[in-house]
């Protein structure tokens, strides 16, 4: 699978998660977990690929994808 593939399912996987999760623990937890394990990945897997897909890429789009998360966790909180 070529990276811009990777880099498109990414984009969309972080847009619908980003306005589908709508709970704040949820968006929170999610968060730190998937820049936890990305941060990990990103360390450990290296160049290594899995039915075509680089874990080393996908490891950066976690990272990105949860400070993402964890920054607008409180996006549905209503103020009140």
């Amino acid at each position: 699978m070529s990276d811009i593939t990777q880099l498109v399912i990414a984009l969309v996987l972080f847009f619908l998660l980003d306005q589908f999760l709508k709970p704040y623990l949820l968006r929170k937890w999610l968060g730190v977990t998937l820049l936890v394990a990305g941060a990990i990945g990103c360390i450990t897997a290296g160049q290594i690929q899995v039915m075509g897909a680089d874990l080393g890429l996908w490891s950066v789009f976690a990272v990105s994808l949860g400070v993402g998360l964890f920054i607008r966790r409180r996006r549905f909180v209503e103020v009140g």
